[in-house]
């Protein structure tokens, strides 16, 4: 991997499996935007080869994957190095091997949404590299939260001083990383833009994944 850049990231324990939660280099959100903005929106063969929507949960417009091309050096590198972190921060362990399944890119507009599911592998995250300028507003507006456009995780049920479900907003450069098998979901918005987010698949060591060996 290349050598890695300053990198500042947090570790949430709301519930069993931690959430690692970084910030995205403007660089980098800038080398996948131009990815999808020259190429995919200008080149319909190419979006075509690319269309990665049979693989994935998501019931929204697009879904692209990424090539090798694009995704080294710098997302292998920024990837490897907050899954790194998160491991170390998580179990206090250091991880050697690093390998990226798939990363593609997510194009969610006006009433798209990503029903509960899981990915494959040990790790996966997702980082948010465009968004429209806002979500839409609550059909009921007495509600407090408005939950438009946020991705929730889920794991467990609500008792007595486990909460067992957690929504963020997205923001700009957000990046969340996760243990394969916890059920997320991505809430649908309204208006105009886009919500345009990167995520990836990886293995790591599997004597650090399997803690039943």
């Amino acid at each position: 991997m290349k050598e890695e850049v300053n990198l500042e990231i947090s570790v949430r324990r709301n519930f069993g499996p931690p959430i690692g939660n970084a910030i995205m280099p403007e660089f980098l959100i800038d080398q996948l935007n131009n990815f999808v903005d020259d190429q995919i929106d200008k080149n319909s063969q190419l979006s075509k080869e690319l269309d990665f929507g049979s693989n994935l949960a998501g019931q929204v417009k697009q879904e692209i994957k990424l090539p090798n091309d694009i995704i080294q050096p710098d997302l292998l590198s920024f990837l490897g190095n907050v899954s790194k972190h998160y491991i170390k921060l998580s179990c206090k362990k250091d991880i050697s091997e690093f390998k990226i399944i798939d990363a593609w890119i997510v194009r969610q507009f006006e009433n798209d949404y990503n029903p509960m599911h899981y990915h494959s592998g040990h790790l996966s995250g997702v980082g948010y590299i465009k968004l429209p300028d806002n979500f839409g507003v609550s059909p009921n507006k007495t509600k407090k939260d408005n939950p438009n456009g946020n991705i929730s995780f889920q794991y467990g049920v609500k008792q007595f001083l486990a909460n067992g479900h957690v929504s963020y907003k997205p923001k700009l450069g957000d990046f969340y990383i996760f243990p394969n098998y916890l059920y997320h979901s991505v809430h649908p918005f309204y208006g105009e833009g886009e919500r345009r987010s990167v995520s990836f698949n990886a293995f790591i060591d599997d004597k650090i994944y399997n803690v039943y060996a």
